[in-house]
């Protein structure tokens, strides 16, 4: 029971401090955010090295349980038995988060992939699988719109601009709105803050704990400083 007492408090996201908690704020972060965030490699390895750890306390917990109800030792194997179920149901929460996290992140991938790839610095945002996954992705997009816009008149045969330019912009590759709104949580205190920096009478006293609804372009830096959480 002490072993299943301590796995249960290590995966409870109640406490703002632990791993899990991080994980979810993490994958909430990523999932309102407009744009990739940095992937957060580190945490996710700590995270499923705790799981598969404490899944393996709880199947031994159930064995034992099973061993003891079946020796005629008293309901004590049964109320092991339930809290086996109990913390295995949290474990299975647990798995549910990182699954969402990946799918999150695979689907913002697939969805502005061309710029993804092409931008140095959001492509770095990638783990070592992603950016082998959308390098991938991306051929064969490419090959796949090839066969079509290879039949096009020359200097219209390009998916990155609309006529082909050496020195012209990527202008039909679609990126994230970073103007799109999002709502949230001052984490900590910033006083009077610049929204806009092209207007700076436009300040907003923020307040650990209050939640706002802005433009995330605006709240980007904060999110990156751990300031706010989005919600």
């Amino acid at each position: 029971m002490d072993d299943l007492s301590q796995a249960l408090e290590s995966t409870s996201s109640q406490n703002p401090d632990n791993d899990i908690a991080r994980l979810k704020r993490a994958y909430i972060n990523e999932k309102c955010a407009p744009e990739l965030l940095p992937f957060q490699g580190e945490l996710l390895a700590r995270v499923t090295e705790q799981v598969e750890q404490q899944e393996a306390t709880v199947s031994s917990s159930r064995a034992a349980a099973a061993a003891g109800g079946g020796s005629g030792g008293g309901g004590g194997g049964a109320v092991d038995d339930l809290m086996a179920h109990i913390y295995h149901a949290e474990l299975n929460r647990v798995r549910f988060m990182l699954r969402a996290y990946y799918r999150t992140r695979l689907f913002k991938i697939e969805q502005h992939v061309v710029h993804v790839v092409k931008e140095e610095e959001v492509f770095a945002r990638l783990s070592a699988r992603e950016q082998e996954y959308a390098t991938g992705y991306t051929n064969m997009v490419e090959e796949h719109f090839g066969s079509v816009l290879g039949q096009l008149p020359e200097r219209y045969t390009s998916m990155l601009q609309q006529i082909e330019e050496d020195e012209g912009e990527f202008d039909m590759v679609p990126e994230p709105s970073l103007d799109k709104h999002v709502f949230c949580r001052v984490k900590e205190d910033r006083g009077d803050f610049i929204i806009d920096p092209d207007d700076p009478e436009n300040t907003f006293d923020l307040v650990h704990n209050n939640i706002i609804m802005v433009r995330y372009r605006f709240i980007k830096a904060l999110l990156e400083e751990d300031a706010v959480e989005l919600i």
